[in-house]
């Protein structure tokens, strides 16, 4: 599942525990189920935005709304337990990599790649946590993004902030879809997954995938850095806004639909990569 790591400690320091804990089997099967799970929650995001585009809007599009939604299913409890047991898993498995894993990389791009393991555990973590507040009947609401951005528009340089940060969720889009269609995703996979018809079928998944998810993100980051040019906080927005937005423009409801089914095959490569996870 992670890649074999070129050095070690010899005294048995914190990078070496975090190998051990990482390629532990318990824990990184655990972490198998958490990204197939990571890809359900993001094919009901799909699912959720299609009926947005048709004008049948069933929830919010979001992390959130696909938890929400899985738990109005039949056993629905139950399920959101094993997503939020497989985030925890994965979350832990994403810190091991951060402490001790990438080290077929040296200097500046280990310490990257560390860094971008830190995200995914922030991520998966903030998904484990809502699954936990469903499960337990938690408050499902929250502050709204425009009301956080007001806050910072009230900041020193408050919407210099905001650009920055619209500029940085910009960045990870255009990431996004130069990893999909870069083909950076295949290093993670088992070569047997990078050919024949199971290959074709993850290319198709993850480069269509990977571009929806980051032509989504790169909306998002626009509409924050309209807000800082315009210091008008309303106009910055999460997913769920965004894509309300978009379908509300001129041939919106085409372009939803396109981001729509590329956030499905986010989710189902996602799920396949659980079973093709690289071990070694």
């Amino acid at each position: 599942m992670a890649e074999q790591a070129t050095t070690r400690d010899p005294g048995g320091g914190a990078e070496q525990k975090a190998r051990d804990a990482r390629d532990h089997p318990a824990l990184s099967w655990m972490a198998r189920i958490g990204f197939a799970m990571y890809g359900v929650v993001y094919v009901v995001v799909g699912v959720l935005a299609v009926t947005l585009a048709v004008g049948d809007s069933a929830g919010e599009v979001s992390g959130q709304g696909a938890l929400h939604e899985l738990a109005q299913k039949p056993l629905g409890s139950v399920a959101l337990v094993v997503v939020a047991l497989g985030l925890i898993a994965v979350t832990v498995w994403e810190l091991c990599e951060a402490v001790g894993g990438h080290n077929d990389h040296d200097g500046a791009r280990r310490l990257a790649s560390r860094a971008g393991s830190v995200g995914r555990a922030i991520i998966f973590g903030a998904l484990a946590f809502l699954s936990i507040q469903i499960v337990l009947g938690g408050s499902s609401g929250g502050g709204s993004t425009d009301g956080y951005t007001a806050q910072v528009m009230q900041l020193p340089f408050g919407p210099a902030l905001v650009v920055a940060v619209g500029l940085a969720i910009v960045a990870f889009g255009l990431f996004s879809v130069y990893k999909g269609l870069s083909d950076r995703w295949r290093k993670e996979l088992e070569t047997k997954a990078n050919v024949g018809d199971v290959g074709t079928a993850l290319t198709i998944l993850a480069r269509t995938g990977f571009t929806a998810r980051g032509l989504a993100f790169c909306l998002i980051g626009g509409l924050f850095i309209w807000a800082g040019f315009t210091h008008e906080a309303q106009k910055s927005a999460g997913l769920d806004q965004a894509l309300h937005r978009l379908r509300d423009a001129s041939y919106g409801p085409v372009l939803l639909c396109g981001i729509a089914v590329g956030l499905a095959a986010y989710g189902l490569f996602n799920i396949a990569k659980a079973w093709a996870l690289r071990e070694n």
